[in-house]
């Protein structure tokens, strides 16, 4: 049985215009949810990654994978706080060369 090119066709092309609300929810939430930790950043520096983390599960709507990558980064940012170093700590030259 063949199917008919119209039924094929019917439905949302490129030139339809997108949803705008669907499309830009994502972006508002991590939005939000960097701006409130980074107001609670700003009272308490030393707040670990975990507990900011804990924090943004428990009070925003933004989905925790984006955590790491976009929200704990920015957040800090915005609350002047210094970008911490990425990945492991690097070893001495002495430790490197030390018998075990």
């Amino acid at each position: 049985m063949t199917w008919p090119l119209a039924d094929s066709l019917d439905g949302p092309t490129l030139a339809d215009a997108p949803d705008v609300d669907e499309d830009w929810r994502l972006f508002a939430e991590l939005e939000a949810a960097a701006v409130a930790l980074a107001v609670r950043l700003k009272h308490e520096p030393g707040l670990s990654r975990a507990a900011a983390e804990l924090f943004c599960k428990l009070e925003t709507n933004a989905p925790g994978i984006f955590f790491r990558p976009s929200i704990w980064p920015t957040a800090r940012r915005l609350a002047g706080l210094p970008l911490l170093p990425r990945g492991r700590p690097a070893r001495s030259a002495l430790e490197k060369s030390a018998p075990k």
